[in-house]
């Protein structure tokens, strides 16, 4: 695992107004969730976007540098980022505290790789999971996990409990989630509708029909009578 740090202030100022004095300043108001306490922190816009930057992304695990503690390791990963809706900037940044040697519940992307047969038919994919809970060992966090959709027809449809997980890595999930499906095309859905009304419609004429002949039929017998 790459060896990245990430070099932070102990923030003095709390509450709306402290964070608010950060912002005002460039930089960005935090906070790390440790093990026994927590502690605000100012974080540098620019390196934190940086290091994100890496492959790990947003799950990349890290060594925390507060300014003023005793030199020590202090593995962390992102637990919650806020961002600004428009334009995109940090507003806020939460870190979680870990030990390398416990296990440790997270979110990882999924990717669909290879073409489902299904959409070459003229069929809608449709990705109905993009991340997947997952537990594992810090050092064993993927990148990502892919799901092969190669085989995938119209119709057809991938659950959680069908992924491949790498080693060392555990669901969390629930096994009947869905995770994509190739739907079928909604012209052809139209078309199936349109032919249930018209067989309908047919069937409502034909009775109709035999409804009035059978009352002809009964109005020949009376006046027979």
């Amino acid at each position: 695992m790459e060896n990245l740090t990430l070099s932070v202030d102990k923030r003095t100022q709390t509450g709306k107004s402290g964070a608010r004095a950060v912002r005002k300043a460039g930089n960005v108001p935090g906070v790390v969730y440790g093990i026994k306490d927590s502690t605000p922190l100012t974080i540098k816009p620019k390196e934190l976007e940086t290091l994100l930057g890496t492959r790990a992304g947003a799950n990349v695990v890290f060594q925390l540098n507060v300014e003023g503690e005793a030199a020590s390791e202090r593995p962390v990963i992102v637990k919650e980022l806020q961002r600004d809706p428009m334009k995109g900037t940090i507003l806020h940044a939460d870190f979680l505290e870990i030990r390398m040697d416990e296990k440790i519940e997270i979110a990882v992307p999924l990717s669909l790789s290879g073409e489902a047969p299904g959409e070459k038919m003229g069929g809608t994919l449709s990705q109905l999971l993009r991340e997947l809970e997952i537990s594992c060992l810090p050092n064993a966090i993927p990148e990502l996990i892919e799901v092969d959709i190669s085989e995938v027809e119209i119709g057809d449809v991938i659950h959680v409990r069908d992924l491949q997980l790498p080693e060392g890595v555990e669901l969390v999930a629930d096994l009947d989630d869905p995770v994509m499906t190739v739907m079928v095309p909604v012209e052809e859905e139209e078309e199936e509708v349109e032919d249930e009304l018209l067989v309908a419609e047919g069937e409502g004429e034909e009775a109709a029909a035999e409804e009035a002949s059978d009352d002809e039929g009964d109005k020949a017998a009376e006046s027979s009578d």
